[in-house]
């Protein structure tokens, strides 16, 4: 309070916190823990598990933005505390994102035709590619708690109001003006919060890619941590100094995902696609963002996490969105009556549903031309301006793009084009240096490379066929130990011994870089490098003769092996 001169204690546990020491114990022991504050911000990261039975705090403040939480989850949260207490709760009047679908069958009828189509883009087909590895009823429980959770988030405000008065309580409604001297201090306080957290970023030690990629493996950073990770991931996406101004025109890397997308846009296509159906030709979208949607299809199992940027790009491709966008960035005016802007208005009213489903956003009836530009500008991180020209009574109003964000958005797309040549400039001379490494091995020892890095394993030759039964007894039964199809470790290898000084027979040696293959690639890179370099040449040739495929694997799992073999020092 303004009149005590004792500061408030305040404890907050939050989605980026909570996984803190000083939190983790807090959370375990919260009943008593709370004794020693007086406030207790918590967010939905705090919503179920947690209980304070005693009473200490006076009363609960629930405010509920509907982005995340239902009617029921709200509850939750405010039941945590759990003495008779006075509820003031605040919930938005309507969905911040807009309103969502609520019927199951349609949400999933719309994820399989965008998965779907996103597969056709990319060229695979499109039965096996609307569908990743999810069982038919995960996928159909998924749409029904989707669906579900949208029905709630899109009335929450009415549902959280009716399930509270179940619950027994009574709602005392506080009035609908708006307290503008309250609203004035949030956002003063708000505002106070993006420079703290902006000047943090920039102040933020620089660290390594090394170090980024071993924080993201962390299951919690602490918050210098992740000011370190923030500002490695601003300076990389961008390719600029990083200052307090580009932090908050990132907006948490909302400004990158939006020029990535001006980028594919802007992108030559990848040739065209036939329709096996129609016969119908498409433009292909471009490989920056096929190959995007393939990495992801690769990294995620479960089609409801695939992101379908190919879907996206065919959506503005179809509108015409690209030529507009070409014309402006050289400088052209257009007015509400240019013919492309109207044609691409009126496509936009025929797909609405189309254009909801992939791009986000709802298609009026009489679609302002000016307005529809607009939002697609925003959505690729650019900004429309206007200016008036002609006589007074006769003027026209001309839209031209910002010069300062275009100019901005072209500087980062160069950077991840120069990105992508180093990229693949490293590529090729790792490709090359292992050409090198094979031409030497092969002109020095007589080991050719494999023919294909994919190899067929060999036939389990163990005499009798398994599928007539067999017997696995010492006398009668398989034995283990030397099977059809290879030699014995101690039967080769005599002429293989190293002439290094080390009394260690070959064939120790071989089960050694065997036993590490199983181990990994650190194991196998442990045990080499305590061997003379000859002596890791004649492992490796005797591992050929003995177990061909082990070899074929360990190249596999370590597309450098023979450079490594000449690389340690003994």
């Amino acid at each position: 309070p303004k009149t005590s001169p004792t500061p408030l204690r305040i404890w907050s546990i939050h989605s980026d916190n909570s996984g803190s020491k000083e939190n983790v114990a807090f959370i375990k022991d919260i009943t008593n823990a709370v004794k020693d504050v007086d406030a207790l911000l918590a967010s939905p990261s705090l919503g179920t598990g947690v209980d304070i039975p005693n009473y200490h705090f006076d009363a609960v403040y629930g405010a509920f933005h509907g982005t995340s939480q239902t009617a029921t989850e709200c509850a939750q949260q405010l039941y945590r505390y759990r003495p008779k207490v006075p509820f003031h709760v605040w919930v938005a009047p309507r969905p911040p994102f807009g309103y969502k679908d609520t019927n199951a069958n349609k949400i999933k009828e719309r994820l399989l035709q965008t998965n779907e189509l996103t597969a056709f883009l990319i060229r695979i087909d499109r039965e096996t590619g609307k569908r990743g590895a999810e069982k038919d009823w995960a996928l159909d429980a998924y749409c029904q708690i989707e669906a579900k959770r949208n029905q709630s988030m899109n009335n929450l405000r009415t549902d959280l109001r009716e399930l509270l008065t179940e619950m027994g309580n009574q709602i005392i409604p506080m009035g609908a003006e708006d307290d503008k001297e309250t609203a004035e201090r949030l956002k003063d306080a708000a505002a106070a919060l993006n420079v703290a957290y902006n000047t943090g970023v920039v102040k933020a030690r620089d660290i390594s890619v090394k170090e980024y990629r071993s924080y993201r493996s962390k299951d919690y950073l602490s918050p210098e941590e992740m000011l370190e990770c923030e500002k490695f991931r601003i300076k990389d996406a961008y390719g600029m100094e990083i200052t307090e101004e580009l932090v908050a025109k990132d907006d948490k890397g909302t400004l990158i995902k939006s020029i990535i997308n001006l980028e594919a846009i802007l992108a030559e296509t990848d040739g065209v696609i036939t329709d096996e159906v129609t016969g119908r030709q498409h433009p292909a979208p471009p490989l920056i963002v096929t190959d995007k949607d393939r990495a992801e299809r690769d990294y995620y199992p479960l089609c409801m996490d695939w992101g379908n940027y190919s879907a996206k790009w065919q959506a503005r491709f179809f509108l015409g969105l690209d030529k507009i966008l070409k014309r402006l960035i050289n400088g052209e005016r257009i007015t509400a009556k240019d013919p492309e802007l109207l044609r691409m208005t009126k496509l936009a009213e025929q797909i609405g549903q189309h254009i909801n489903d992939i791009l986000g956003f709802t298609v009026p009836e009489n679609c302002e031309p000016i307005w529809l530009l607009d939002l697609l500008v925003r959505q690729l991180g650019l900004k429309l301006v206007n200016k008036k020209i002609g006589p007074r009574g006769k003027q026209v109003k001309y839209h031209f793009l910002d010069a300062g964000k275009l100019e901005f958005a072209l500087s980062v797309i160069e950077h991840r084009e120069n990105k992508r040549k180093q990229k693949e400039e490293r590529a090729r001379q790792d490709a090359e240096s292992q050409r090198r490494y094979q031409a030497g091995i092969e002109a020095q020892y007589g080991v050719a490379p494999p023919p294909d890095p994919v190899s067929t394993p060999p036939p389990n030759g163990i005499g009798n066929s398994p599928l007539g039964g067999v017997d696995t007894t010492a006398n009668n039964g398989v034995n283990f130990d030397k099977s059809d199809n290879s030699s014995p470790i101690y039967e080769v290898g005599e002429d293989l011994e190293p002439n290094d000084g080390d009394s260690t027979p070959i064939q120790t040696s071989l089960t050694m870089l065997r036993e590490a293959i199983v181990g990994g690639v650190e194991a196998v890179k442990a045990t080499i490098c305590r061997w003379t370099c000859e002596r890791r040449w004649c492992a490796v040739l005797l591992l050929e003769e003995v177990a061909e495929s082990e070899l074929r694997k360990l190249e596999q799992m370590i597309p450098s092996f023979y450079g490594w073999l000449s690389e340690f020092s003994s």
